[in-house]
């Protein structure tokens, strides 16, 4: 009798872990890692008996406290979450980026010999919370998309060395930090060529910019860089930051131009950057077992019942865009730049 107590209790124990691993906290968010993603509807084959399967939806963030107890993994600021956007703490340097940024996550360099940046790169080039499907070649790295897949194969099944993947990416925010950008000129040049002192209103112009970069040289569009940076913000009462708005400032500047001399304005803008790294998240994975596959210590066999995170040490995304100030005006160093002219130009 004690026994089966004791089975009993062991049964309830592992049940419950099983529920409370599916649910996972990202950013102060609430991510259900949906199971039934092996039930997808397009899978079904008509004439083989049953039902079609239930259309399920990918995980989207909720907000805690939505039901359930038990601990929950506390996650860094995830980019690209319109509903709550990531608010992030300004350094004083660029942030590391060879740490798993999700607690938990699987260094997947570790454990496979293929190029791994380029993966994570085709598995995430949708943006965040967008429903990947495809396979991947665990000799290659190649990735195929499922439609690519399946004209390649006749169905979407693992075969030889490429195993199938459904999943989402998140962008946790690694950091922040500000830095100057490229010196430019922002008036026209203008020449005395007299005798004696002049003054001049030179013109001022300039235009906020914002752009994308990734650490491997792997491109991102544009509609995919907005939907990770658009919604991160700086915990920075003092300044913030232009990406996906354009801010021009265009004034007079009166100048003293000495006798045979040009003049011209530079500025150096102040830039703003925001680190994030691509992690996947796995939901449904299928694979041939083969008996290299199937060690104690594979990525293949890790907490198959709830969620699991890939990423890759050293590849990140840096958004750029230029700092503000409280008018919304861009934060400029202006110098003034002063060359002499030939005297046989000047009267």
């Amino acid at each position: 009798m004690r026994r089966e107590k004791r089975k009993r209790g062991a049964f309830l124990t592992r049940a419950a872990a099983v529920t409370l691993s599916a649910v996972v906290v990202l950013g102060g968010q609430a991510i259900v890692s949906p199971a039934a993603y092996a039930q997808d509807p397009v899978d079904w084959t008509p004439g083989h008996g049953g039902q079609p399967p239930r259309p399920q939806s990918p995980a989207t963030p909720q907000h805690p406290g939505g039901g359930g107890g038990g601990s929950q993994m506390q996650m860094p600021p995830m980019a690209g979450m319109p509903e709550q956007p990531a608010l992030v703490d300004l350094s004083e340097e660029a942030p590391e980026t060879e740490d798993a940024p999700i607690p938990g996550a699987i260094n997947l360099k570790d454990q496979e010999s293929f190029e791994v940046d380029g993966l994570l790169g085709d598995l995430c080039a949708f943006g965040p919370g967008k429903r990947v499907q495809g396979a991947f070649n665990n000799e290659t790295g190649e990735f195929l998309p499922k439609r690519d897949y399946v004209r390649r194969n006749g169905e979407f099944a693992p075969r030889g060395p490429w195993e199938t993947v459904r999943g989402q990416c998140h962008f946790p925010v690694l950091g922040a930090w500000d830095h100057p950008g490229f010196t430019r000129r922002i008036t026209a040049v203008h020449q005395n060529r007299g005798t004696g002192d002049d003054y001049y209103e030179l013109t001022v112009a300039y235009a906020t910019a914002f752009d994308v970069s990734t650490s491997t040289g792997f491109s991102i569009s544009k509609t995919v860089a907005d939907d990770i940076f658009s919604t991160t913000k700086t915990k920075s009462r003092d300044h913030s930051w232009s990406w996906g708005a354009a801010h021009d400032v265009s004034r007079l500047r009166a100048m003293l131009i000495e006798p045979c001399t040009e003049v011209w304005l530079d500025a150096t803008p102040i830039r703003r950057t925001v680190r994030v790294q691509p992690v996947f998240e796995l939901f449904d994975h299928r694979f041939e077992r083969m008996q290299q596959r199937m060690s104690a210590d594979n990525w293949r066999l890790a907490n198959p019942a709830g969620p699991r995170f890939f990423f890759s040490p050293g590849f990140h995304i840096d958004g750029t865009a230029d700092r503000l100030l409280h008018d919304t005006t861009p934060d400029l160093i202006i110098a003034k730049r002063q060359r002499d002219l030939d005297d046989k130009l000047c009267a």
